[in-house]
């Protein structure tokens, strides 16, 4: 099994006094009241949350790429205001690690202070599972390392580059996954390197499921005109030399 994935989670935590409300307003039983208190007060919370931690998560995982484990696919660290149980839970290959952690401390932060909070509860879940596990410990701060030496931003170009019909350019996707958004960019260079074009194109939530199904193909329609088109092949975004 091969360790090659990390996130982090906010964990339910149940609002007794909602629950208790809500079986005095409707008929129903304790399960269902808790059922209906998360919808209504936590869902969003952790989504939220989801999304905010998924870019320094996803470079994590993409300078990390895999580890050789025993029985271990992909870390998850539990994010709580209060620890009840110190134990690592490992459930079909995902070990759950429970770490310290207060929400309303994080959205008070810049992004720059919350990239720099997600990386450190990462590691702080990491070193207890290593300890747990044996594993080498220093394999995993090393990328900690250059997340900190790349200045914690998430950026990387899409497959490779591709040459204009006249080979005069070369065009290629440049992927910025950042707090609040995944930023897909086209550049346009010279074949000397120098870059003669750099367009936004498209901004999504920052999540995999939101923004891969633009990455499909990259094509140039003419000597001055790229598209990005998507994995359907139904829709383009254009980019033009002037």
């Amino acid at each position: 099994m091969y360790l090659k994935e990390f996130d982090l989670d906010l964990p339910y935590v149940i609002d007794e006094e909602n629950v208790q409300s809500i079986l005095r307003e409707q008929n129903c039983d304790y399960n269902e009241a808790t059922k209906l208190d998360y919808e209504s007060n936590w869902k969003w919370k952790r989504r939220s949350f989801r999304l905010q931690t998924r870019c320094i998560t996803a470079m994590y995982e993409r300078l990390f790429g895999k580890y050789k484990t025993k029985d271990c696919w992909k870390i998850l660290i539990e994010c709580l205001e209060e620890i009840t149980d110190e134990r690592i839970i490992n459930d079909s290959g995902v070990c759950s690690v429970p770490v310290q952690f207060s929400l309303d401390d994080f959205m008070a932060k810049s992004e720059l202070e919350k990239k720099k909070t997600v990386l450190q509860l990462l590691m702080e879940g990491i070193e207890k599972l290593t300890i747990s596990n044996q594993w080498d410990y220093n394999l995993f701060k090393e990328i900690a390392l250059q997340i900190e030496q790349l200045d914690y931003v998430n950026e990387w170009t899409w497959k490779k580059s591709i040459k204009s019909p006249n080979k005069k350019y070369s065009a290629k996707v440049i992927c910025n996954l950042d707090v609040e958004s995944m930023d897909i960019f086209i550049s346009i260079s010279e074949l000397d390197g120098k870059q003669v074009l750099l367009e936004k194109v498209i901004s999504e939530l920052p999540d995999e499921f939101a923004y891969v199904r633009h990455l499909g193909e990259l094509k140039w329609n003419s000597d001055s005109e790229v598209a990005l088109v998507n994995k359907k092949g139904n829709e383009k975004l254009l980019v033009t030399l002037k």
